[in-house]
């Protein structure tokens, strides 16, 4: 089955000037989150931080620990179970 979606999408339904793709609709924001994940680490059971990209930043004896990090360094702290 074909898909006829466009891989671009107008901001204004009042004009066809203005488009983005879904590459880029995807990306906002990208800069501004950072997730949490149980990861096992050298002493067993860490929490890791991971870019929106999936870059792995850093890791933390626990959760709370991890979350603070993320805030601040100004991120929103998303969780990835």
């Amino acid at each position: 089955m074909e898909n006829d979606t466009p891989p671009f999408l107008p901001l204004s339904s009042e004009s066809g000037q203005h488009w983005l793709t879904h590459f880029n609709l995807a990306s906002w924001g990208l800069e501004n989150v950072a997730y949490v994940k149980p990861v096992s680490g050298a002493d067993g059971h860490a929490y890791a931080i991971f870019a929106a990209d999936g870059t792995e930043l850093a890791q933390m004896n626990n959760r709370d620990e991890a979350i603070i990090t993320i805030r601040q360094n100004d991120l929103e702290a998303l969780s990835v179970h």
